[in-house]
């Protein structure tokens, strides 16, 4: 009993001191990592047909060496396809490539660097089917600084744009993960400010609220193939029950 107690203690030991080592290392890796974002800006134009026009700026800065590739992923599970994808610098189209890997779509570029200097990169895509049913409203529910760095964001901002039949009629606007003031700008514009710089793995995700009939947008592909689903799971659900009712009844399992 004695040499099984003393072993799980040195278990547990081992078991602490290895996540311990875990996370130094990984604070310590993102701390030496050569650069940060001075700045992400993040503007959601909503169009009247449900379509939404983002256009990231992203200001790198490098402090030292390293890699000249860069990139973007943004999430698929709840989109019904992402288009037009361009990225820019100083104004000008760069080449730039898109793909997908574990429903995700991949924005890569590349660039030249001479560190110490800062990089300004913008980035539009045209998001379908990103807007959101949800009973008798429809939802802006987008995730504008992604939590897949590995960096600091110094300071983080995202403008929600709506059209013209939306002013006034907005019936509520937040944000979740990283801490931020919200504020109406005017009818039709939302900002979403950070309060403090946004730490690595973490994400500042803006939703507003308004009457579904107004846009009367149709609900996208993706979340009507989630209904279905979980209607499916619901039927299921329903008959287990009901046959597991009908056997404690007639006792035909109780033998």
């Amino acid at each position: 009993m004695i040499n099984k107690r003393i072993l799980k203690k040195i278990v547990f030991c081992l078991l602490a001191s290895l996540s311990l080592l875990l996370v130094t290392v990984t604070h310590a890796a993102a701390q030496q990592l050569p650069f940060y974002w001075d700045n992400i800006n993040v503007t959601i134009d909503v169009q009247t047909n449900g379509d939404m026009l983002v256009t990231e700026t992203q200001k790198y800065v490098f402090t030292a060496d390293y890699n000249t590739e860069r990139y973007r992923y943004i999430p698929l599970d709840k989109v019904d396809e992402i288009k037009d994808v361009t990225v820019a610098e100083n104004n000008q189209i760069i080449a730039s490539s898109t793909g997908t890997e574990n429903n995700q779509l991949w924005i890569r570029w590349q660039h030249e660097l001479k560190p110490p200097e800062s990089h300004t990169f913008v980035i539009k895509y045209r998001v379908v089917g990103g807007l959101q049913l949800d009973g008798e409203n429809t939802l802006v529910y987008w995730k504008a600084i992604a939590a897949g760095r590995k960096a600091p964001v110094n300071t983080g901002k995202v403008t929600v744009k709506l059209p013209e039949a939306l002013s006034g009629k907005v019936l509520s606007f937040t944000n979740f993960g990283a801490a931020a003031v919200p504020r109406q700008v005017d009818p039709k514009t939302f900002q979403f400010v950070a309060s403090q710089a946004i730490p690595p793995e973490q994400e500042l995700e803006v939703q507003i609220a308004f009457p579904r009939p107004i846009l009367n947008v149709r609900q996208p592909g993706w979340q009507q193939i989630l209904n279905l689903r979980q209607r499916g799971w619901q039927q299921s659900g329903n008959q287990f029950q009901s046959a597991s009712q009908g056997e404690d009844h007639d006792g035909s399992f109780g033998v």
